[in-house]
């Protein structure tokens, strides 16, 4: 089928039902399916149709209802495998089949549905540090010159993430957080051996990482009456994960996969700074790819606990390494928690985060990056060093 160069929408999303969700719920993939009868239609026209109700089907059989209005089909959705981004809590839409027979068109669609609910939330803006995004196979990049890549994906992440609602302070680094070959699995000892060092180093709670896994090309054949048609396509398949460097926790790692048809002949080198690739129908599944991510990743980070290190202690004042650019203000109360080593069963040091809520702590002064602590009651003597967490307390809307 031809590319169209629409934009997919979902403008009304309601969820129904009793269900109460808990702030760690997470996506849940639904398939959908819709037939449309041609009967003389536009093919185009009748895609459309077909996938909106498929997009509707699938979220009502999930105990959904959701009302679409004015969606129509973007081209990135040619794609059997294409991701896009929508609004609401579905997150991503995929086409897994789509056939013609006896003039009825058949839609098959798989869609990436976030439960709404409302979690406890503070209302501070998380730290989250973005380390470089790698290519697993670089050889795969000779075809197009796709070699910076990684470093591109690196700045679109950073870039929709700080404009995400509710965004969170956004910092980003030119260094992968791990090494990872292509066959290995995350070591969890050296995660928390670098989450240590970034957390000192740059002070953020929220680490982001990944690999680019594939970009490999195959030829898509569709067979025709007198001949075959060849089209070039072209993998993009990435791995995100998202490291809480206080509590040494993997919370989020998920694999995203799209293609495209490659559109550029064998000798020409891409310019991964020039719009003319990201306008490309690669270009466009990349970038709508990592959207699709990030989408995730801001979700999921608005119902984590936020966390500020203690980065000095004097004369029983305490500064921590959150200010005004993540919405503290004079006054808001924190609870002191202590990093407390624990041995577990097979002789390991574990580390652990132990609260002591007697210890209230008062926001006395602030500015843009630190916040000084002072005990609520003054006869508490602090028992604080430097690198023990402090969490909001008393601060939820």
């Amino acid at each position: 089928m031809q590319n169209s160069h629409y934009l997919l929408w979902i403008v009304v999303i309601t969820i129904i039902g009793s269900c109460c969700f808990s702030p760690k719920a997470r996506a849940v993939w639904q398939q959908g399916q819709a037939t449309v009868t041609l009967d003389g239609a536009d093919l185009e026209s009748a895609r459309v149709q077909a996938i909106k109700n498929a997009v509707a089907n699938a979220s009502f059989q999930h105990g959904s209802f959701v009302a679409a209005e004015d969606i129509v089909l973007d081209g990135l959705l040619v794609s059997s495998k294409s991701v896009i981004t929508t609004q609401g809590s579905i997150q991503r839409v995929e086409i897994l089949s789509e056939t013609v027979l006896d003039d009825t068109l058949s839609v098959i669609v798989r869609v990436d549905i976030t439960p709404l609910f409302n979690c406890s939330n503070d209302r501070y803006a998380r730290s989250v540090l973005i380390t470089q995004f790698q290519l697993l196979r670089p050889k795969q990049a000779s075809h197009g010159g796709l070699f910076d890549l990684g470093k591109q994906i690196t700045k679109r992440f950073e870039r929709q993430l700080s404009s995400e609602q509710n965004a969170p302070k956004v910092s980003m680094i030119d260094k992968a957080f791990t090494n990872v070959r292509v066959h290995e699995e995350i070591n969890l000892r050296e995660i928390t051996e670098k989450s240590n060092y970034l957390a000192r180093q740059y002070g953020q709670q929220f680490i982001v990482f990944g690999f680019i896994r594939d970009i490999s090309l195959f030829e898509q054949v569709k067979e025709a009456l007198l001949s075959d048609d060849v089209t070039l396509r072209r993998n993009f398949t990435i791995q995100v994960y998202v490291l809480d460097a206080y509590r040494h926790n993997i919370l989020f790692q998920e694999s995203y996969h799209s293609e495209a048809t490659w559109e550029f002949n064998d000798e020409y080198s891409v310019d991964t700074n020039n719009s003319l690739f990201w306008r490309s129908d690669y270009g466009r599944v990349v970038l709508n790819t990592v959207n699709g991510a990030v989408s995730e990743v801001a979700s999921l980070l608005q119902c984590e606990k936020s966390f500020a290190q203690i980065i000095n202690n004097n004369q029983q004042k305490l500064t921590i390494n959150m200010g005004i650019e993540n919405g503290i203000k004079m006054g808001d109360k924190f609870t002191l928690h202590k990093n407390r080593l624990i041995t577990t069963s097979n002789g390991m040091n574990t580390p652990i985060l132990e609260p002591i809520p007697e210890h209230l702590l008062k926001v006395i002064q602030v500015n843009s990056l630190t916040s000084v602590l002072d005990s609520v009651d003054i006869s508490t003597t602090h028992n604080a060093d430097i690198l023990d967490l402090v969490s909001p307390t008393l601060n939820l809307e």
